[in-house]
């Protein structure tokens, strides 16, 4: 890796600031200047869709955190071989149960390296911390014929009846050559700097795949299938997309949200939490508030895995709230399976020995079916769960 330019570049986004000092503009929140006490009419969101509210670092009830120390050589002294299939078969017992009962679970100790992810989120960093008319230079990038964001920049402005804006700014990153380097000539002025960042983003990428289908074949263990049925979904054709997101510090957080709930299309996401809280799940019809996890991972169950396991695991629904006086950033990436494939169960999939027809059963669908209608909601939906009809059926319902 070339650090030739890398000695004196430092993250500048502070550890704690109070919002008063925020320069909104410069993070895509307008009509809010430091000081103010009150948020723009555009970014309160309706109570029905904040509530019910659960403060930021509100940690009532633990997210499952799965240690994966063994599988990665992370243990002082390392783990003899014999030991190494107990290990795998306790781990998976441990994200099958997770991925059953909450959707979601923290690993730790995952084999991505620490130096690469603080790399990556210095870059990240440094991204929305330039001007807003350089980000906007990369606004987002849509498929002519879905709509559906492929890759870029932007704010989300939410689908629902109160058509609201959310109070945060992200980007989407692929690993196509001309967006990276554009990307890179946006944040960095010297030649060595950017091919740094090309290298540190696709490295990235890199370990997150293997780290996301290691949770894959080890979730396949847990389910008792075979692992090569997730395989072909990842091989050519599958995608890893990145989305970086910046909440800022908000002078009223109980109003507005900084993603309204929603579920993963991918596979699975491993979502990088950051220092501070915000993100939660729902479960049991209350939102949890998940704790980070120093170098950790949040494992958040995708549709089409709901699809795969016909509902065995579960897709949860998730939200991003804020906080006013601590930014936070975080990194999203997302497992997709091959767009051209049909999403079917594998064929090994236990059946419930009590009930056996409990279970929903899909047609076969391609996950490129599935983005255009997930991403083609009316609005008047707080958020979306996608389903299909019983297995037979020629439409697809949401």
């Amino acid at each position: 890796m070339d650090m030739c330019c890398r000695d004196n570049c430092n993250s500048s986004t502070p550890k704690s600031k109070d919002e008063i000092n925020v320069d909104y503009s410069k993070h895509g929140i307008e009509g809010v200047n430091p000081g103010d006490k009150v948020i723009p009419s555009a970014y309160c969101w309706p109570a029905e869709l904040v509530s019910p509210r659960v403060a930021y670092e509100a940690y009532e009830e633990e997210v499952p955190v799965i240690d994966m120390a063994g599988l990665n050589d992370q243990v002082a002294g390392g783990v003899v071989a014999s030991d190494i299939e107990v290990v795998k078969t306790r781990i998976a017992a441990e994200m099958a149960m997770a991925a059953e009962t909450w959707g979601v679970f923290n690993i730790v100790n995952h084999g991505v390296p620490v130096e690469l992810l603080q790399r990556l989120k210095t870059e990240a960093d440094m991204f929305f911390n330039l001007p807003m008319a350089t980000k906007k230079e990369l606004f987002i990038d849509k498929d002519a014929t879905t709509g559906v964001v492929l890759r870029g920049y932007g704010f989300k402005v939410e689908r629902n009846s109160a058509a609201k804006c959310s109070w945060s700014e992200g980007l989407f990153v692929t690993n196509d050559a001309s967006f990276l380097q554009d990307c890179a000539s946006k944040i960095h002025s010297q030649d060595c700097e950017r091919k740094a960042f090309v290298a540190t983003v696709l490295e990235y990428e890199t370990a997150l795949r293997k780290c996301t289908m290691q949770v894959l074949h080890l979730l396949a263990q847990g389910l008792g299938v075979d692992p090569e049925h997730f395989d072909r979904y990842s091989d050519e054709g599958s995608e890893i997309i990145q989305r970086w997101n910046y909440y800022p510090p908000c002078p009223e957080p109980d109003k507005t949200l900084g993603l309204l709930q929603h579920t993963d299309a991918s596979l699975v996401t491993a979502l990088e939490l950051g220092d501070v809280g915000g993100f939660q799940v729902q479960r049991g019809g209350k939102w949890v508030a998940v704790r980070p996890q120093k170098n950790g991972f949040a494992i958040l169950i995708g549709d089409m895995l709901e699809v795969m396991t016909r509902g065995k695991f579960y897709s949860v629904p998730h939200r991003a709230v804020v906080n006013k006086s601590k930014p936070r950033l975080s990194i999203g990436t997302f497992l997709a399976p091959n767009r051209t494939m049909d999403i079917i169960s594998p064929p090994d999939l236990p059946t419930p020995a009590e009930q056996p027809d409990t279970r929903p059963e899909y047609r076969p669908f391609t996950f490129a079916e599935y983005v255009i209608h997930k991403f083609s909601k009316q609005p008047g939906r707080a958020f979306v769960r996608y389903s299909m009809q019983q297995k037979g059926a020629s439409t697809l319902v949401a």
